[in-house]
């Protein structure tokens, strides 16, 4: 999430990604060296958090517990490092959970970094990173597939470049719980798994079968563990075939439980085993996949990458919000001013609102870029259109909170103004949406340049807008606007007054 009230940019030393998985939370520590990513220390623990989501989306507290003292554990090893360094994010069960603000708060107080859910497309994004970062860069296209604890995602790229993402909702954990929560195994409860595995792929098969790839790449715990029974058996050196994987489930079936011990699986994964070996079986069915190998990076290395790259002002989230503008047919020239005169404004009243102009900066810059995009819906409140389409479109890079940021200040950039509107995004956005509105007004045309001296101070909720008399006298539209902004903005508490001064500059 944008953090616009406090922002200490990494000095080139450590960073951390946390992974909150449905089976597992993981978090990496590495340090940056001549553009070599060195890994320092990793953690793992089995905290099996999509074991505790109910059937009416909440969460089992003894779960939650469970989960927030593991994160309390990690914050004590992140404790010296600054804001913005470390990057955690959560996954299929944080997604899932009906009401997760308040855990997620919570979250935050015992990591001492923010805690993001993301969606199943940009996880996807992400896990494709971190594995095309591992292996040796070609042009060959490829399938990589990552089964996680609720998920499982699946990736056709090539080079660095993720082509077709899909997320699909099972994982070793759902699928374990939903056929084989009492720990027994028989042949119906293996033949229901598969089914209802193959039943999950198939509305997104044709699409994958519509284009080849030269190889096939596992990433995740699941995958890796299945190329450790394959070697450790003496099947392969590692490679992972359709004959191997039912040679796992056939040993389950004889075994009759999900306590079955075999090499290469760890004790902690032995219970969900089964369950993550039936949806890469069904993989492999009904994707065609003739062998796959296991890829030691996923999607924890590629949001230390993607952190990275944020840090050094090579922010994917800039792209994707340019990609989304074009598609909908946005003027860029107009973008362009806005986003220039928002940051101008910016500049004058941070201090005084406690706004960091980084962070702060990008996301006036991208909702200025992003408020028009539902001109291409409707003219009549395409401000609602164009928050509806931020809220949810896929915006690569982005968290669901970010995108519920910039939703927000699309809503409101212009009409009313209500701090109902920012329930979900938060308050404290409010001082942005109004330098947004702010610029906005005085861009809605090409006819007149921005006036020179125009100044901008606040003091909490009192706004003081300096304008030149000659220019006010010039442009009685504009005037009008901002009279009529003024009752807007005490809708929303502050109060606007418009100075008119006799110099030009």
């Amino acid at each position: 999430m944008f953090n616009l009230s406090k922002f200490v940019p990494s000095d080139g030393g450590h960073i951390a990604a946390i992974d909150l998985g449905s089976n597992s939370f993981h978090m990496i520590i590495a340090r940056w060296e001549n553009q070599q990513l060195t890994l320092l220390d990793k953690l793992r623990e089995p905290v099996r958090m999509g074991w505790g989501l109910e059937e009416d989306g909440s969460l089992n507290p003894e779960v939650a517990e469970r989960a927030l003292a593991c994160l309390e554990r990690f914050g004590e090893r992140l404790r010296s490092f600054p804001s913005g360094s470390v990057r955690c994010v959560g996954t299929k069960t944080l997604r899932s959970i009906a009401n997760s603000k308040e855990f997620l708060q919570q979250a935050r107080q015992k990591l001492g970094h923010p805690v993001e859910i993301i969606s199943g497309e940009e996880e996807a994004r992400l896990i494709y990173l971190g594995v095309a970062h591992c292996i040796a860069p070609d042009g060959r296209t490829r399938l990589v597939a990552d089964i996680g604890g609720g998920s499982t995602e699946v990736i056709l790229g090539q080079g660095m470049e993720p082509k077709v993402k899909e997320s699909l909702s099972m994982g070793c954990v759902a699928m374990t719980k939903r056929f084989f929560a009492d720990g027994k195994v028989t042949d119906k409860a293996i033949k229901k798994a598969r089914i209802a595995a193959g039943q999950e792929i198939s509305p997104v098969a044709d699409e994958y079968s519509e284009h080849s790839w030269q190889e096939a790449i596992g990433a995740s715990g699941t995958i890796k563990a299945v190329a450790g029974v394959c070697q450790a058996a003496g099947w392969s050196n590692g490679e992972i075939t359709l004959k191997s994987l039912d040679k796992i489930i056939s040993l389950y079936a004889k075994h009759g439980a999900t306590d079955l011990a075999l090499d290469g699986v760890s004790e902690d994964r032995q219970p969900v085993f089964l369950g993550g070996a039936i949806v890469l079986a069904a993989l492999f069915e009904n994707l065609n996949i003739d062998s796959m190998v296991a890829a030691d990076w996923a999607l924890r290395e590629g949001l230390l990458f993607d952190l990275k790259g944020r840090l050094e002002d090579h922010d994917i989230r800039e792209n994707s919000v340019r990609a989304l503008a074009d598609r909908f047919h946005v003027n860029v020239s107009k973008a362009e001013r806005v986003a220039n005169t928002a940051q101008m404004l910016l500049a004058q009243v941070a201090e005084e609102w406690s706004l960091e102009p980084h962070e702060a900066g990008k996301l006036l810059r991208w909702a200025a870029f992003l408020y028009p995009v539902g001109l291409d819906i409707s003219h009549s409140d395409y401000h609602k259109h164009s928050a509806y389409i931020v809220q949810n479109v896929d915006i690569a890079g982005c968290s669901r909170a970010e995108q519920t940021q910039l939703a927000a200040l699309v809503r409101c950039h212009r009409k009313s103004l209500r701090p109902k509107h920012f329930a979900d995004a938060g308050t404290d956005l409010i001082p942005l949406a109004i330098i947004l509105r702010l610029a906005h007004i005085f861009n809605r045309t090409r006819r007149h340049s921005l006036p020179e001296g125009l100044t901008l101070s606040a003091k909490k909720k009192k706004i003081l807008l300096s304008i030149p008399e000659a220019w006010l006298e010039a442009n009685p539209l504009t005037y009008a606007d901002l009279e009529s902004e003024a009752c807007y903005q005490s809708k929303a508490g502050f109060e606007l007054s418009v100075q008119s001064i006799s110099r030009a500059g």
